[in-house]
Order: structure tokens, then sequence, then C-alpha cells
């Protein structure tokens, strides 16, 4: 059984620490408390939204620490840079609700790469909210058949 607070957390750590899966632990917490799809989505999604935020304000100071973090980064923008600049709002978008490319390294990338990244944080945050919610639902509604 996983609480609101561990949904919370997990989801701020597994922004940027992927073994610790914010989507498994939403999927748990939606199972075992019966919640609302919304509430699991806006726990889930406000733990990631605080590690997005610091991502896209200080990313370029953690990626001058952690080596493994930066050639992440940097692979990603090797093959994302023109469309992140020409197409960010569709990135962020796509990362945001399918995750791919991480959305972890999109918002840590966008405010070097996009012309405009301001808009971009809220995007990504709200896709993630609803793409939690998603989760949540579909993880309830096969719960309660079982």
């Amino acid at each position: 059984m996983t609480s609101a607070a561990a949904l919370f957390g997990i989801a701020v750590l597994g922004t940027v620490f992927w073994p610790a899966s914010p989507e498994a632990a939403a999927a748990l917490f939606a199972s075992s408390q019966r919640a609302h799809p919304l509430i699991v989505g806006l726990l889930a999604g406000g733990g990631q939204a605080v590690a997005l935020t610091i991502l896209f304000l200080f990313g370029d100071q953690l990626r001058a620490r952690w080596g493994w973090f930066d050639r992440k980064c940097e692979r990603l923008r090797t093959r994302l840079g023109p469309r992140l600049a020409s197409s960010a709002f569709v990135v962020a978008s796509v990362s945001g609700l399918l995750g791919f490319p991480p959305v972890s390294l999109v918002a840590t990338l966008a405010p070097g790469v996009a012309p405009r990244p301001a808009p971009l944080l809220p995007v990504m945050i709200v896709t993630r909210i609803v793409r939690f919610t998603v989760l949540a639902a579909l993880v309830g509604a096969a719960a309660s058949k079982l």
C-alpha cells in the first residue's frame, strides 16, 4: 500500500532517477487506495511538477555535476535539437503525455534550446497530470473488475 506522501515523493525522485517509477507508484496507489483518478493524477503530477521546475530552472547546473545525466541530455539534444527549437510545444506535449522523449530531459534542455521556453513548463506539467489521471483511471477500472 502506498501513501499519498510516498506517491508524491516517488514522483519527485523518479522524474530524474528512473528506477523509482512514478507510473508504477501511481498504479499501485490507484489500485490499493481506490482513490479518484484525478487525485492520483494531481499527486503524481504535483510531484513531477516540483522536479520539472527544478530541472527547468537549474538543469544546467545539474548537468555540470552529473555526467550520466549530461550524457543523456546531450544525446537528446543532438537528436531533437532542431525539432525542439522549431516545434517546442509539440515536443513538450508528446513528452508529457507519452514520456518519449523523457520529460525530465526536455524540461532540462528547453531553456537553452527552445526560442520561448517559459510556456513549455506548464504544458509539460499539465500533460503529466493528464497522463497519471488516465493511468489511474485504467488501473482503477481493472482493479474494480477483479
